[in-house]
């Protein structure tokens, strides 16, 4: 049978799934969210596809508002009726789909209790709910509070500025802006508080260099397409970059990312330390010293001028998966890898990112390639994905607000625009997408009609392109049937 009510993994929490809060404000986008390009057009063509190349348009840059949005989860004791109906509302369901070979879980948030299973343990591509054990590895390893700084040095010897990046793919190339995530560090802020320490030094005149040593190996994934870098989709992933390396004017609906992201960005800081009154050399040189000071070259050491930092770790995390961003999802797989001793490197973040789940949650088969789900050869199965949710809604630590960072059914990133006719799953559904030509995937938790929250897994894979619609209508329909449901 496919339904399995008493079978539990682990003593029921005492903590109730209130715990799981969501942010007092979260992103509305007034347009297309800045995501996954396959997670809003399936249809987009792009790595494994046969296909010649077609022309499309970019990945649309993000527009957002504040909007209150309601939390994730009711407060309910462990003694609240466990729904016991669940399979008959979900077989329903899948008996008038017309894509079959759906993977699925579905299990009580609380108890753990399975609530429906098919082809669960089955490894399947994910897509971008990837992204799910990214983010849960990323709030586990580094930290939710955590920031990432990136700084200015200076070197008096040969009177050169380094800019080194510290991993924020978010950084503004303005002033940084404190109520922002996307623009929370400004590199015009870095480079004012660059000169101002020069000039307590008396120096006006340095040569400028950057450094990027923070992250190591290759760049870009062997399994990416470079064409999807003109569309938006991925960039060179390196530890410094403006708004997730987009290239072109804001005003525009459609970007692409940048080919060298961090050179982009550090010709942006020379620009701004000149601006701040600096003249930028070309060559290094011997910084001018008196006599009376004078120090030999090798006692004179680099020490930092200024620094500015991102948002924290937690709201990063939000980003990338309401925005479904493939960039901030790789640079989070490097940071959670060198969080963990490891080299910071597009190869060390997947099993980085493995290893700090596999002290909690018990991962079976589950591959990655990489950490932002580009990749057709990432493979994850229902029940381990599931496992991760239902661990979020009891866990106490960063991890307990999981959920509540992604995308809310009819109203926000990657779901804005699924389940906005259904009144009881729009606004109750927190889940994350994932899309590729021939996937199509949805993990989170919903609110049932009894005020029960049961997270949950649905995944298919290797379906015809032109039924990818008809699969996700499928997804859809299933997790609108848990929120409607009265399954006692």
């Amino acid at each position: 049978m496919n339904q399995s009510p008493e079978a539990k993994r682990r003593k029921p929490s005492k903590k109730a799934v209130a715990g799981i809060t969501a942010g007092s404000l979260a992103l509305v986008l007034a347009g297309v969210a800045a995501v996954d390009a396959y997670d809003v057009f399936p249809e987009l063509p792009g790595i494994l596809t046969t296909e010649p190349a077609i022309e499309v348009q970019s990945v649309p840059a993000p527009k957002a508002q504040g909007q209150e949005v309601p939390a994730p989860a009711s407060a309910l004791e462990d003694s609240a009726p466990v729904p016991t109906k669940v399979a008959d509302k979900v077989d329903k369901v899948l008996s008038d789909a017309k894509v079959k070979g759906f993977g699925i879980e579905v299990r009580d948030g609380l108890s753990d209790d399975i609530l429906y299973a098919k082809n669960e343990n089955k490894p399947r591509t994910p897509a971008s709910v990837t992204k799910v054990l990214t983010a849960s590895a990323a709030l586990l390893t580094i930290g939710g509070e955590k920031r990432l700084s990136t700084t200015t040095n200076f070197d008096p010897s040969t009177s050169t500025v380094t800019l080194a990046g510290g991993g924020d793919s978010l950084l503004g190339a303005g002033e940084s802006q404190p109520g922002a995530v996307n623009g929370h560090a400004g590199l015009t802020t870095l480079a004012q508080q660059t000169a101002e320490s020069l000039k307590n030094e008396n120096v006006a005149e340095v040569a400028l260099d950057l450094d990027t040593s923070r992250y190591s190996g290759e760049d870009f994934s062997p399994g990416w397409e470079r064409a999807d870098i003109a569309k938006g989709v991925i960039t060179p992933i390196q530890p410094l970059m403006i708004d997730t390396g987009y290239v072109g004017s804001t005003d525009k609906e459609w970007r692409g990312r940048s080919e060298h992201p961090a050179k982009d960005a550090f010709a942006v800081f020379s620009k701004e330390l000149k601006a701040a009154g600096i003249t930028v050399t070309d060559t290094p040189k011997p910084a001018a010293k008196s006599d009376e000071d004078a120090k030999s070259d090798e006692d004179a050491k680099s020490s930092e001028l200024a620094s500015v930092e991102s948002a924290t770790i937690s709201e990063i995390v939000e980003y990338a998966l309401v925005h479904s961003d493939n960039v901030v999802a790789e640079v989070l797989g490097n940071e959670v890898a060198i969080a963990s001793d490891q080299p910071g490197s597009l190869e060390a973040g997947p099993k980085a990112v493995l290893e700090a789940l596999s002290d909690s949650v018990d991962l079976g088969k589950t591959h990655l390639e990489d950490t932002s789900g580009l990749s057709y050869d990432n493979q994850i199965s229902p029940h381990d994905l599931t496992t991760i949710l239902q661990a979020s809604v009891v866990a106490d630590d960063s991890l307990s607000s999981l959920i509540s960072y992604m995308p809310v059914g009819g109203l926000t990133g990657t779901l804005t625009d699924r389940f906005t006719k259904d009144k009881n799953a729009a606004g109750t559904v927190h889940a994350k997408t994932g899309t590729l030509s021939t996937v199509t995937s949805l993990a989170g938790g919903v609110l049932d009609a009894d005020g029960r929250y049961l997270v949950f897994t649905l995944q298919i894979d290797d379906v015809d392109k032109d039924k990818i619609l008809e699969a996700r209508k499928t997804v859809d329909d299933i997790v609108g049937a848990l929120a409607n449901c009265g399954c006692l």
